[in-house]
């Protein structure tokens, strides 16, 4: 956000906390009623860790530096109205300002992203685990692709950093330059790029803190004995040399583990990670727990493809599933999005029954209205090559091309007849094309309008 001369400047920490009270008087286009503990709880919400007295230091400064003023409304702990004195300035540029396309993680400070239930979970899990003595948290984030799973893992991963103080190490198997594509085909080869990138990230998270725990390391190349198993390798390297020397509260983040399924090292990898739970992050004897708190994130596309028939890592850890957006939430980010009216009823109903409130779908749908697009444009154009959701739908199709018993399950239900095929089903709902709500089984409007026309 552009910044007026006339104001004094802020520091970094002064920034974190402004940005949280600006995102507030957007909402209230320039002004806000907040208390002290108002604020408080809206910065911890936000994964700063602030107590009523610094709400009111951090609202004082803010004042003081003239990016707001203050105004009472009664004694005790009323309510201040809280106005933004450059607000006009900022409207001003904000109107001229071209939003962009949503794709790919969302940025931690874009007012895009929404919370959802999975947050709370997974911050309410991890803040209890580091406080056991008996056993760390290890959390599975799954969900269809383009649901949100890495964008709520870089949410975990600042609120563990700025309001737990955890050393936070984070891989990406799908994304992370260590993990090339031949790198699945062999579990040694795997397993030490693996050791490397958590080398790697953990030494970097403790510099980010100013901390030299990890001094004179071994060359992983000369501790790599080909006299041991590769998990063994890798296990000891990192008990012995990341893990115990780090005696702040940590925490490992794995995106894409779905890289792995259908590959040569899926079930050596998996089992792996599963004997960490059972045995490395659980007291077994009277020594502490070195372990780090675990979160993996996976996508349940592949099920379909690979024909899996249940979870991956069955009944490791705790489960948490990415749902859809509510309407609630609908209308919530189109107040993001600039629109020139607010949404109506019947739009939201229509957003939701067209795209059955999928995060990518519904934000992808609200950018082309905020460039002009019209319900009536948007709904003609949406199972079109030229239109929003050909990506999504194309991929779909090739789903269903490449596999008869998905084809021939979804074909029934599209009809209104009964599919039998319960693990079709299951494969179909891992790949977001059913959604079944309790006994009914149903297909968004958008993959029956395109399927209906020929598409399959």
């Amino acid at each position: 956000m552009p910044t007026p001369k006339a104001i004094k400047p802020l520091t970094t920490e002064e920034e974190e906390y402004w940005k949280i009270l600006e995102n507030e008087l957007i909402d209230g286009k320039g002004s806000a009623y907040l208390s002290q503990n108002d604020f408080a709880q809206l910065c911890q919400k936000n994964a700063l860790n602030c107590s009523t007295a610094t709400a009111r230091r951090k609202l004082l400064r803010l004042q003081e530096v003239g990016r707001i003023s203050m105004e009472r409304q009664g004694k005790g702990n009323n309510p201040y109205k809280i106005t933004w004195l450059e607000y006009s300035h900022y409207k001003k540029v904000d109107e001229t300002k071209q939003i962009a396309p949503l794709t790919g993680i969302v940025p931690l400070d874009s007012p895009l992203y929404l919370k959802r239930e999975a947050d709370e979970i997974c911050i309410q899990n991890l803040k209890l685990g580091a406080s056991r003595e008996g056993s760390r948290p290890f959390i599975r984030i799954r969900a269809p692709k383009q649901m949100g799973k890495s964008s709520l893992l870089r949410r975990i991963q600042y609120f563990l950093e700025k309001q737990q103080n955890h050393i936070v190490g984070f891989v990406d198997l799908g994304g992370d330059e260590y993990f090339y594509t031949d790198v699945f085909n062999d579990l040694d080869t795997l397993l030490y790029q693996f050791t490397s990138a958590l080398i790697k990230t953990f030494s970097d998270a403790l510099q980010r803190r100013g901390l030299n725990d990890l001094k004179n390391l071994p060359d992983l190349k000369e501790h790599w004995n080909a006299n041991l198993t590769p998990q063994l390798n890798c296990a000891n390297y990192l008990h012995d040399h990341i893990f115990l020397p780090i005696k702040q509260p940590k925490t490992l983040l794995i995106d894409g583990i779905d890289e792995v399924l259908g590959k040569p090292t899926q079930d050596p990898f998996l089992k792996f990670l599963r004997s960490w739970n059972e045995k490395r992050m659980k007291v077994v004897s009277q020594a502490p727990i070195i372990w780090p708190s675990i979160v993996i994130a996976y996508s349940t596309e592949p099920y379909s493809i690979l024909g899996i028939r249940g979870s991956v890592l069955q009944n490791v850890g705790t489960v948490v599933e990415l749902k859809e957006f509510s309407q609630e939430q609908i209308v919530d980010l189109s107040t993001k999005y600039n629109l020139s009216t607010p949404l109506t009823k019947p739009e939201v109903e229509f957003l939701m029954k067209l795209t059955g409130g999928h995060p990518a779908l519904i934000n992808q749908a609200l950018y082309q209205i905020s460039q002009g697009m019209t319900f009536a444009q948007l709904e003609n154009k949406a199972t079109q090559t030229d239109g929003p959701f050909w990506d999504y739908l194309s991929r779909a199709s090739e789903l269903l091309e490449n596999n008869k018993n998905l084809f021939h399950c979804f074909q029934k239900i599209l009809k209104g007849d009964n599919c039998n095929d319960d693990l079709a089903k299951y494969q179909l709902t891992k790949a977001g094309l059913l959604k079944i709500d309790e006994d009914a089984v149903k297909v968004i409007e958008l993959y029956q309008k395109y399927f209906n026309n020929g598409h399959i």
